[in-house]
């Protein structure tokens, strides 16, 4: 009995540890792949109609296609390599995810907000910060 008992928790326990890793992984694949190749164009279909985006320090409220000349400019100057999704979140109604943009340039921490419209999480806050490197002095 008792190993019946243990066995079932076993169980219960891979499944919940299992479904809770799929939920943290929902960032569409093509979000993904759009940044890691610089495709402004794709990035763009998973704008909102309007946009808050902050690069470098720079902030810009704009349409979709403005946000999309930005990102097209940004990506020209920085070419990414890769991008890879560190964390990603829920809190209430909204969504959340920070990467870290590799580029010929550097690194750069990504964070977006998303907002859900018609089925659909469309990114409403955007914003790219160069990755600092602290040194420890003793």
């Amino acid at each position: 009995m008792q190993t019946e008992m243990r066995k079932l928790i076993i169980i219960f326990t891979a499944l919940l540890m299992g479904s809770i890793a799929l939920e943290a992984q929902n960032l569409p694949k093509e979000l993904v792949k759009a940044l890691a190749e610089g495709d402004a164009g794709t990035l763009s279909e998973y704008f909102h109609q309007s946009l808050e985006i902050t690069i470098l320090k720079k902030e810009y409220m704009s349409s979709r296609s403005q946000a999309s000349r930005i990102m097209q400019n940004f990506f020209k100057d920085h070419p990414p390599s890769s991008f890879t999704v560190s964390f990603e979140g829920n809190k209430e109604n909204s969504r959340y995810a920070i990467g870290k943009l590799h580029t010929e340039k550097g690194d750069f921490r990504v964070n977006l907000f998303f907002m859900t419209r018609n089925r659909m999480d469309l990114i409403y806050f955007m914003s790219i910060e160069k990755e600092s490197t602290y040194e420890l002095h003793p």
